[in-house]
């Protein structure tokens, strides 16, 4: 009996071996943590930096420093937050904000990515790959900070907490992870002592809060006046305005063109930091279906008497910081000049089409190039055989749709649906000109066609 009750044991213990065994249970657990990772439900709980991204236009990814803890999150964005990664790093070797160059210490703010070195242009202390980041922002500025050379990189040596001279420091496999997350200028660090965490659903009243303030920002530039503008700004905080002047102009330009201009606002994100809401977006100026950048703007908000207001702004890229002229306006400008110059190329198309369809063949032939050829005829050659053919009809039609007008160096291409009719036939195909300036104007050097 005693025998049968120890096989008995053994057969109980061989059976809940799989259940207590370190291996498979560890192998079990990540197999849970993988079944999470590609679960699409949101996060309950997200820390209270991350606000809302432009699913469409804008970045997809978020990197988080936590400081008390050593840890960075990589953070993806697809309709929610989610975690993607996270890493141990190594901060400031002293504790709190940095104030100055030397003092050891990590910022904390809202910062974007602004370059990339590899590692054949590092050396070893930076691992495989550095990123350095926008420090000193707006607010930092004002409060005093200073420094330069804040990096988000790797090492080659042995990774200890809070190790750093101020910098972010990750493992150089880790670093090379977070790299593929990565959009210059585009995607955020925001860097904290101690990260705070809400729910997802407290974020929405916020973002439409914002987004509606954005919304009149944008309809102050397009026609409103510079008080309507103002009135959007922290009574404490007077933006530059010196370019408003120039931006009237172009506005009134436009007006007495009879073109539409819109100012629109592509890819915005929304952080946050302590009490202030950091809002980077692309600014965008449209007009008759052609669309040109106005630079990457970043908005410093906060809310006075329950209200947003904007209490600092800057662009994004040094280039656009250091132009004499506002980049809204230089745009605007721009602009203007690539729409007017389809328009005329437009024009110019009509004109041809005109004198082809009325068989004025001396008009027609105004519109070509002195050195045209096709089909192995030069210019002279080309308006004969034209003209033979026009004298075969009784009437011509040839119309035009889908004009696109593309400027390359110093030609322009044309292409659209070009639709002929005559007495005898009709044919549709793609007509694509090939136009050179000559004497000061625009003439047709090449044109082919092709049937569809």
């Amino acid at each position: 009996m005693t025998h049968y009750i120890k096989i008995l044991y053994v057969l109980i213990a061989f059976i809940a071996l799989p259940a207590i065994n370190p291996a498979v249970s560890a192998l079990q657990h990540k197999e849970t943590d993988l079944k999470a990772a590609s679960d699409n439900k949101p996060y309950p709980e997200i820390p209270d930096v991350l606000i809302s991204f432009d699913n469409h236009n804008g970045t997809k990814h978020a990197v988080v420093v936590e400081k008390s803890t050593q840890q960075l999150i990589v953070y993806s964005h697809k309709n929610h937050f989610k975690e993607l990664y996270r890493f141990q790093c190594s901060t400031g070797e002293i504790p709190g904000k940095k104030f100055c160059s030397g003092d050891k210490k990590t910022p904390e703010g809202v910062y974007f990515f602004t370059n990339e070195y590899k590692k054949k242009d590092l050396s070893p202390t930076y691992g495989t790959r550095a990123f350095p980041i926008d420090y000193p922002n707006f607010f930092d500025r004002i409060e005093g900070r200073s420094g330069y050379s804040i990096w988000l990189h790797g090492t080659n040596r042995k990774m200890k907490p809070r190790d750093s001279n101020g910098c972010v420091a990750l493992k150089n496999n880790d670093i090379d992870e977070v790299a593929k997350y990565i959009a210059l200028n585009k995607t955020p660090i925001i860097i904290v002592d101690k990260l705070s965490y809400i729910s997802s659903d407290n974020n929405d009243r916020i973002k439409e809060s914002i987004l509606n303030l954005l919304e009149i920002w944008t309809k102050a530039l397009e026609s409103g006046t510079y008080h309507e503008y103002l009135e959007l700004y922290a009574s404490e905080y007077l933006p530059d305005i010196s370019w408003w002047k120039e931006w009237d102009k172009v506005k009134k330009a436009y007006s007495a063109s009879d073109l539409n201009l819109c100012v629109a606002i592509k890819g915005e994100s929304i952080l946050k930091n302590d009490k202030v809401y950091v809002i980077f977006f692309d600014q965008v100026l449209e007009s008759s279906n052609k669309k040109i950048s106005a630079g990457s703007k970043k908005f410093y908000l906060t809310k006075k008497n329950g209200v947003f207001k904007i209490i600092g702004e800057e662009y994004q890229h040094s280039s656009a910081k250091n132009q004499k002229i506002n980049p809204l306006v230089s745009a605007g400008i721009n602009l203007k000049k690539s729409v007017e110059y389809k328009h005329k190329i437009a024009e110019l198309v009509d004109g041809w089409l005109k004198a082809w369809s009325e068989k004025d063949i001396k008009r027609y032939g105004s519109y070509y190039s002195s050195g045209f050829r096709s089909q192995g005829m030069n210019l002279r050659t080309w308006l004969k055989y034209k003209n033979r053919l026009n004298s075969k009809y009784a009437f011509i039609n040839v119309s035009k749709d889908n004009l696109t007008v593309e400027k390359i160096k110093n030609e322009i291409v044309v292409s659209f649906t070009q639709t002929y009719m005559s007495s005898a036939f009709k044919a549709k195909g793609i007509k694509k000109l090939i136009l050179i300036q000559e004497n000061g104007m625009w003439k047709i050097f090449r044109e082919t066609w092709e049937k569809l």
